[in-house]
């Protein structure tokens, strides 16, 4: 894998699934974190996304449920640091 590259799993295009290589995300914004992911899950959503449901797309990241570690915090972001170790979610809980 080449220096700014990750591994993505995609959507090629309707039916179509691959893994494939994308460049990091550059810095955040300011409420917004860069998590290096080290497990990730695809869910119903996703499925029916390869099926068609939101139509035809090319190369769409796909696996919004994961759990990794702060690589990069945007500037207003105080409640995590970079290194700590977080879930993602497709949907954020008010608590």
């Amino acid at each position: 894998m080449a220096q700014g590259q990750m591994k993505a799993f995609v959507m090629r295009k309707i039916g179509e699934v691959a893994l494939t290589e994308k460049p990091v995300p550059p810095d955040p914004g300011p409420n917004d974190a860069v998590v290096r992911t080290t497990k990730g899950l695809i869910c119903t959503s996703d499925t029916h996304t390869v099926a068609g449901a939101i139509g035809a797309r090319d190369n769409l990241t796909l696996g919004h449920e994961a759990v990794g570690i702060v690589a990069k915090l945007g500037s207003a972001v105080h409640t995590v640091r970079a290194g700590d170790r977080v879930a993602v979610n497709a949907i954020t809980p008010d608590y």
